[in-house]
C-alpha cells in the first residue's frame, strides 16, 4: 500500500489510502509535529483524520486528496496559533 510522508511548515503528515465500499479511494492522514513522535504526552499531540466520503478513482489521487487536507489543517492551526498570541 502506498503511504505518503511530506514535511510542511514543522509538521509531519503521513497520508495513507484506504479502499472504500466500492471501487474509490478514501484516505486518512496524521500530522504530527516535525521531530515530535506524536504520542498523547507529546506537548503537541498528533491529529488523525479520514475522509470517508466522495473517493477518489486512485490511491495515489486520494494520497494527493490527503496531502492539500491536511497541508489546510496545518495552515489553520498556525493562523490559530497566531492568532491567539498576545501582540506586544
Amino acid at each position: 500500500m502506498q503511504i505518503t510522508t511530506e514535511e510542511y511548515k514543522g509538521f509531519t503528515i503521513v497520508v495513507t489510502p484506504m479502499k472504500d465500499c466500492g471501487d474509490l479511494w478514501d484516505f486518512e492522514y496524521r500530522i504530527t509535529k516535525t521531530g515530535q513522535g506524536g504520542q498523547d504526552t507529546d506537548p503537541a499531540p498528533a491529529i488523525t483524520r479520514s475522509q470517508t466520503a466522495g473517493g477518489h478513482a486512485t490511491p495515489e489521487v486520494a494520497c494527493l486528496a490527503g496531502v492539500q487536507v491536511a497541508r489546510t489543517e496545518v495552515d489553520n492551526l498556525l493562523a490559530l496559533a497566531l492568532a491567539q498570541t498576545p501582540a506586544g
